[in-house]
């Protein structure tokens, strides 16, 4: 028999769906997921799901592949998994964003991160995805239906900054932290350096005063950088500069050249580093030598402050 619930059914359908594919990609299995339903006495939504839709154990199946991949010890063998998974669910988003993290190239992470934020999109239809977006706004990160989206599309921008497009890294910088204005994601720091990057002076004071607390040391030197912009070798800009070489001196010691600065074993943006420490200086090269290193009269005053100390 045909199933034709009501809307509001529909919706609940929907939304238990994609809370049965979170849960799976979060425990690790479906069989965890099928045993959580069977003690909750739940299956009954899940046998009308699956009535409604046949669909939902291939998607389910092809997660269990990308979970398969994320455990695989080498990367031949975990794309293979991924595109299986692909084979069964053309829009499954995790498959696309792990399939991202294995490319050897930034050109073909970038085309798997804008694939899984398309599959979402598939997934969830235009009207269902702003409503998420708009309700991200006011609870970020209860929507588990756009976790993915979200990842996918800071991803892209990190890597997008990272190879040098800027101006389309602003564009997606900007939309994230329009969705999350708190920045548990840590994004304005990139987002500062790119309008530095682009002398977007005045975009860079604005988010400036927006997080006007923020001591961070690449935020520190992206300060000082901004003032000689705007005012060149000025009391206040040498001021500036020096409060950020208070809060980490190896920073300018890598950004000159000075010393090799050493492997970072800390992924980028990670804040398990002591403050003034080689590793802390390294997550902030890593940021901000772009804005620094393209300007050689910024690096010449860095260097002549520097040497002032010595």
């Amino acid at each position: 028999m045909t199933i034709t619930p009501t809307a509001g059914v529909q919706r609940s359908l929907e939304q238990f769906r994609h809370l049965i594919l979170h849960l799976q990609m979060e425990c690790g299995s479906v069989q965890d997921i099928f045993n959580f339903f069977q003690e909750e006495n739940s299956m009954a939504q899940f046998d009308t799901l699956m009535e409604m839709d046949p669909q939902l154990m291939t998607q389910l199946l092809a997660r269990e592949y990308v979970l398969e991949a994320r455990r695989e010890s080498t990367v031949d063998k975990a794309r293979r998994h991924l595109e299986k998974a692909l084979q069964l669910d053309p829009n499954c988003p995790e498959a696309c964003l792990e399939l991202a993290k294995l490319s050897v190239t930034p050109e073909s992470a970038m085309m798997w991160y804008k694939r899984s934020m398309d599959a979402t999109l598939e997934l969830l239809g235009p009207n269902m995805m702003h409503e998420m977006l708009e309700k991200f706004k006011k609870n970020p990160w209860q929507q588990v239906e756009i976790h993915t989206f979200i990842k996918a599309k800071a991803s892209l921008a990190e890597k997008l900054f990272q190879n040098g497009y800027f101006e389309t890294a602003i564009g997606h910088f900007e939309e994230l932290l329009e969705l999350n204005p708190s920045d548990d994601l840590n994004i304005r720091q990139f987002l500062m350096v790119s309008y530095l990057q682009e002398n977007r002076c005045e975009n860079a004071a604005q988010l400036f005063q927006r997080f006007r607390g923020d001591c961070a040391a690449s935020w520190l030197f992206c300060k000082a950088l901004l003032q000689y912009k705007l005012e060149g070798n000025t009391r206040r800009s040498r001021r500036s500069l020096c409060r950020a070489f208070k809060r980490n001196l190896w920073v300018p010691v890598y950004l000159l050249g000075l010393k090799t600065m050493p492997a970072s074993k800390l992924p980028l943006k990670n804040n398990n580093w002591k403050v003034g420490s080689k590793e802390e200086a390294v997550d902030c090269v890593k940021c901000i030598a772009f804005a620094f290193c393209d300007d050689a009269n910024a690096m010449t005053w860095m260097w002549e402050e520097l040497k002032s100390l010595m």
